[in-house]
């Protein structure tokens, strides 16, 4: 059955003694926020009908199908036969307007080439016009582009120095270079490329000798130099004069045809390093966190320590408690270990100011500072148990990835899923924006929307509907994500797989199976909570969204209101603080629903109880989480780019924007399953929890039950 059943009109409420004999996840599951899942669902029939509506109304067609100068679409109609849309004078559309929405087109069968005649038609400016600039195609338009220059050289030889001679050379060391660019000092190392015949040939020499000085410079590559240099040449064609028109060309379209063709050109390279590399090393690390998580995390205590301290002696040293004489002797140290110590470290050690008000500051704010220190070392040190229990936890999730792989694949369906809305979204909006008023009139005539100032509301109202919608699907996926995967760990938790320990991945967790079953369920039962929390994220987004637009008109207008200024600020502080909480909860919110099956408020009230009880394990566990994830999403793809480095260190045309797509596809791949990670640690955290209150743990493994210090038996529990 779908989540159309019929939902309980009041929860049921926990009993220990129930809840002890099933700590986990229910065996029989109940539709959960019945009257959200209804509400989601008309918002998605509505948005279907505005879809429809605008598809009938709006001219799609003029995404891939550009248009003439008599208003012809090219590839259809009239012009069926010339389906490319060619701009021949973009120079002059840039004078009457800068934005080119009025573009002078011509519909041909190609793109043309340079130097062909393209012959005009209909109500034209000129008969014909000559293609000056190369083309490539984009939606069926011709976008112009400036060609890269032609790069050629030609490697000289600077010492010994050359030894002119007039007629044919008999060693290549009378191979000189040209007078008029001052290479005629040095002598060639290989054969001459063009630019080079050229000059020889305007200085007079005739084709036998440059004939017999490219023959003789091509034998001298093993000749013995001991300075070497290499003459470069460009050649390109630029218009007359520095226009609009050819800035736009250098700088936007000509750049992008570059990349095109890298991109194009090296596909395979970025795509098995981007995904195929990220995602093995992303699975790798993460399996090696319970072993890599120890000395990562004590070497950032120690950083964090060691900066502190000496803050805090140079603020003893400028408040004149500390003389410095410790901190001058320790930089002699590390330089005679020939360890770079920074410039200003001296002037810091030095007392700067005899301002007696000023050295107080400073002895105080030292002491302050040394206080803090001492405490924080004491609140380290008090979470030395909350510390194994985070080990054990990374240990476990490790188990839990070997168990089911296929977890990992979760978040790229979502992806293709969130990506399908993506599209259907700019369709409405192109919908939208291509309909004209009277079109729109005609087909609402029967809700009374008259006059051009209503229609054209309405179609902003629509726009608005789409984007808000859009975002509270994009927040529905996050929903659906992180409860499929707490569906997924906890039954395999409360089952007693995760005590075994199993190093191989089960058929059933390669092939998807778990995750198939979990992903399901949350459709079955769940969709009404996931859309309350997505909604209410939806309704902290758009505020923030609306603010952002008002801040941005402000600054356009140069509005100079100080009060309004500080107001808007102090409103996207406070919003921008309720949604990170909100989104905090919510993640929680999403598993407990998982666990205990229970609607999202009561879920949500479950997550308050677990952060009240357990504030410090929360606290670590989400530290621990956003460490090691930042050290997997900037690690990876740096090392992803050093190897595609080491491939293309030749071409470093190549490498740019290969190294910028490689960087793109590892980030979003390591985060992705940084984030599948994350939300099994946190969901075993839950079970955990659960398991220990009310079972004693006896669901738990023996890492995790040795780190929460429970003996090998289940213990009583009792129950006030």
């Amino acid at each position: 059955m779908g989540c159309c059943c019929l939902s309980h009109d009041s929860a049921e409420i926990e009993e220990p003694l129930r809840i002890r004999a099933n700590p986990g996840p229910p065996p029989r599951r109940r539709c959960t926020d019945f009257p959200c899942c209804i509400l989601f669902a008309t918002v998605l029939v509505g948005n279907g009908i505005l879809l429809v509506l605008f598809s009938k109304v709006g001219d799609l067609r003029r995404i891939d199908h550009g248009r003439d100068h008599d208003g012809n679409l090219c590839g259809l109609g009239t012009q069926a036969a010339s389906a490319y849309a060619f701009y021949p004078d973009l120079e002059t559309d840039f004078a009457k307007d800068p934005s080119l929405r009025q573009r002078y087109g011509i519909c041909l069968p190609g793109c043309p080439a340079v130097g062909s005649t393209v012959q005009d038609y209909g109500n034209m400016r000129q008969a014909e016009w000559v293609v000056l600039q190369p083309s490539f195609a984009v939606f069926g338009r011709c976008v112009p582009y400036q060609r890269p220059a032609d790069q050629s050289s030609t490697k000289l030889c600077a010492s010994p120095a050359c030894q002119p001679i007039v007629g044919a050379p008999t060693k290549p060391q009378q191979v000189c270079g040209l007078t008029r660019d001052g290479t005629d000092k040095y002598w060639l190392l290989e054969a001459p490329d063009t630019s080079i015949e050229d000059g020889w040939r305007a200085e007079g020499a005739d084709s036998a000798v440059i004939s017999a000085r490219a023959t003789m410079a091509g034998t001298s590559k093993g000749s013995d130099c001991r300075q070497q240099l290499r003459r470069e040449a460009d050649v390109s064609i630029r218009p007359l004069d520095d226009s609009v028109a050819y800035n736009l060309l250098t700088s936007v379209t000509s750049p992008v045809y570059s990349v095109g063709n890298s991109i194009s050109s090296n596909y395979a390279l970025i795509l098995g390093l981007g995904v195929g590399g990220s995602a093995v090393m992303s699975v790798i690390i993460m399996l090696l966190f319970p072993i890599c998580a120890p000395p990562v995390l004590l070497s950032l205590l120690v950083v964090v320590f060691v900066a502190l301290i000496l803050a805090d002696y140079v603020l003893f040293v400028q408040g004149g408690i500390a003389s410095g004489r410790t901190g001058a002797q320790l930089q002699q140290f590390l330089s005679s270990l020939s360890i770079t110590v920074p410039s200003g470290a001296e002037s810091l050690l030095t007392q700067a100011s005899s301002n007696q008000a000023t050295m107080q500051w400073f002895a105080v704010s030292g002491c302050l500072l040394a206080v803090a220190i001492m405490l924080l070392a004491c609140t380290v040190l008090s979470l030395a148990k909350q510390f194994r229990v985070v080990l054990a936890l990374l240990s476990e999730a490790g188990n839990m990835i070997r168990r089911v792989p296929s977890l990992l694949a979760l978040p790229m369906i979502l992806l293709l899923s969130l990506a399908l809305f993506a599209i259907l979204l700019m369709l409405g909006l192109l919908g939208v924006a291509t309909a004209s008023q009277e079109q729109v009139a005609s087909l609402v005539g029967g809700l009374n929307i008259q006059g051009d100032e209503a229609v054209r509301r309405f179609q902003q109202g629509a726009a608005g509907v789409l984007i808000v919608s859009f975002i509270w699907l994009y927040f529905f996926h996050v929903a659906i994500y992180h409860n499929t995967i707490a569906l997924t760990v906890s039954r395999w938790y409360f089952r007693g797989d995760l005590q075994e320990h199993h190093m191989c991945p089960s058929l059933g967790g390669c092939l998807g199976g778990p995750v198939a079953i979990s992903l399901l369920q949350a459709f079955r039962y769940h969709v009404g909570s996931l859309a309350f929390g997505a909604l209410a994220l939806t309704a902290c987004t758009v505020p923030r969204l609306v603010l952002e637009y008002v801040e941005r008109h402000a600054k356009e207008t140069g509005e100079q209101n100080a009060l309004a200024a500080a107001v808007r600020c102090a409103t996207r502080c406070c919003l921008s603080w309720l949604h990170c909480c909100l989104q905090f909860v919510t993640e929680y919110a999403y598993m407990y629903v998982a666990v205990i099956g229970e609607p999202f408020c009561q879920s949500a009230c479950k997550s308050f109880q677990l952060f009240t009880k357990y504030p410090a394990q929360v606290a670590l566990n989400t530290l621990t989480s956003v460490v090691l994830g930042f050290l997997v999403c900037i690690g990876v793809p740096f090392a992803l780019v050093l190897a595609a480095f080491f491939e293309l260190r030749d071409s470093w045309v190549n490498f740019q924007p290969v190294a910028v797509c490689v960087i793109i596809l590892a980030y979003i791949i390591s985060r992705m399953s940084v984030g599948v990670y994350d939300a099994i640690l946190t969901t075993l955290f839950i079970c955990a929890m659960r398991d220990e209150e009310y079972c004693g743990g006896q669901h738990m493994g023996p890492e995790l039950r040795q780190a929460l210090q429970l003996r090998g038996g289940s213990r009583e529990v009792e129950f006030s």
